[in-house]
């Protein structure tokens, strides 16, 4: 008998089974566990398969009848958890095209593609083990990262535990416009969620004055330490601020059984900036479907 699966409301979930086959998962992301969902979109929902053989989060929204699936805020890689085959991962996106007109979806670097006719864009995420020494991972930066290092580290001083507060107001002071007040809500319940469990710690670098000027926060989840959101003033980058930053956290979590994800970026000079620590690509896809009605189909091109 086939596996049904079912899209169901995030109060017909059972949590702690779907936590559980998040945390277990070989592909395990923090995005996908149940609380950081409830952070980003309280509305969010889930396929699961069978007697949650297989589990992936949807972020739904309904516009005159219109079914859309779409990649939330600060969730870089949600996907199919754990590593579905390709039987079974098509069977995923034979249902999503069941239920949505238009879907873009972020899969994880563990899924694969598993259907030819489905849009794919390919993106790049950086990665470093921190299962090293620290002499051994500095060993591996770049000429570029070791003639900046030195300068940052003289110009900025460095300290980890920066308040919630402090780093929102500083984020709200100095970030683009991008900003937005539904990003601010989301970021402040992740904040406020994960360092409370000891789950997540914010980095500052202060200046010769002793005034703010670079910060980031750093979320822990099952095998990795995530770069998840960081934000610098103009002096900051002008004293190459963030470089200080990532190294003193390299330096405080070498030799942890863990990664330290970057994130990634598809811009060129940040990709740099990520892999002048040692960090490796690793690929990701976001997958699309796009079979609106006429003059929507073309504006969501």
């Amino acid at each position: 008998m086939d596996k049904k699966i079912l899209l169901l409301s995030n109060n017909q979930i059972d949590t702690q089974l779907w936590d559980r086959v998040i945390q277990n998962a070989p592909n395990s992301r923090v995005y996908a566990e149940s609380w950081y969902l409830d952070c980003v979109a309280p509305n969010w929902e889930g396929l699961v398969y069978g007697n949650y053989e297989y589990i992936m989060p949807v972020f739904v929204i309904r516009k005159l009848t219109i079914s859309y699936a779409i990649q939330p805020t600060y969730c870089q890689q949600l996907g199919i958890f754990p590593p579905a085959t390709p039987t079974v991962t098509l069977e995923f996106i034979n249902f999503l095209k069941s239920k949505f007109r238009y879907f873009q979806i972020p899969l994880n670097s563990l899924n694969i593609r598993a259907d030819k006719y489905i849009n794919v864009d390919l993106r790049k995420n950086y990665i470093l083990s921190l299962n090293q020494t620290y002499s051994e991972i500095r060993q591996k930066y770049t000429k570029h990262t070791l003639r900046y290092l030195p300068k940052a580290q003289a110009a900025n001083t460095v300290m980890k535990g920066i308040g919630i507060s402090d780093f929102i107001k500083f984020k709200n002071i100095h970030s683009q416009k991008s900003f937005t007040k539904n990003h601010k809500n989301a970021l402040q319940l992740i904040l406020v969620h994960s360092i409370s469990k000891a789950r997540g710690i914010i980095y500052g670098a202060y200046s010769p004055k002793n005034e703010l000027i670079a910060a980031a926060f750093f979320l822990k989840s099952e095998r990795r330490f995530i770069y998840l959101n960081s934000v610098s003033s103009t002096e900051g980058k002008a004293n190459r601020a963030m470089y200080a930053i990532i190294d003193q956290f390299i330096a405080d979590h070498a030799q942890q059984p863990a990664l330290l994800d970057f994130e990634g970026s598809m811009i060129e000079g940040i990709a740099r900036f990520f892999a002048g620590f040692g960090a490796q690509a690793e690929n990701y896809q976001i997958i699309k479907h796009n079979n609106l009605p006429g003059i929507i189909k073309w504006l969501k091109r």
